[in-house]
């Protein structure tokens, strides 16, 4: 009870001090930070490596086919869906993977999937399908007039 009167007390100190008296640097905030305010020059501290972090390589193979493209228009941009199958079971992690295009209104994606760690069966159709999406604004699709998705086999190219 005794520190709620304190805590009470200092804060209407605080709160009465108007800035211009004895009291005007008076903020609570400071009282458990370890320190005063740091100087402009302080220099902050980074996680990342001192050489920087190594350029990404796409390392997971393109999938077999692609068979479905889809592009479904939203108020901010579009949705592209592609389905493909994958040579045998057990592929995960698929992307769209923006790749160079050589031809202008073009975008380019390349399906690509993670392999499984282990050799698995062929299986079915139905068992190899796999989705993979990306989601492009407006300013994304700016000029774009064709969305292709390649794989290994085939591609597939549709209208925007």
């Amino acid at each position: 009870m005794r520190l709620f009167v304190v805590f009470g007390f200092m804060l209407g100190l605080a709160a009465c001090s108007g800035g211009g008296g004895s009291l005007g640097n008076f903020n609570l905030a400071n009282w458990f930070s370890g320190g005063g305010a740091q100087s402009a020059t302080a220099v902050r501290r980074s996680l990342a490596p001192r050489r920087g972090y190594a350029a990404y390589v796409e390392t997971r193979p393109l999938i077999a086919q692609v068979s479905g493209l889809w592009v479904d228009k939203t108020s901010s941009g579009a949705i592209v869906r592609a389905t493909g199958l994958a040579p045998h079971q057990g592929f995960h992690s698929a992307d769209l993977v923006i790749a160079k295009s050589s031809r202008k209104g073009v975008l380019t994606f390349e399906f690509r999937a993670q392999p499984p760690g282990s050799a698995t069966s062929g299986g079915p159709a139905y068992l190899r399908e796999i989705t993979a999406g990306t989601f492009l604004s407006h300013a994304q699709l700016n000029g774009i007039r064709r969305i292709r998705v390649i794989a290994a086999q085939n591609s597939r190219t549709a209208r925007h």
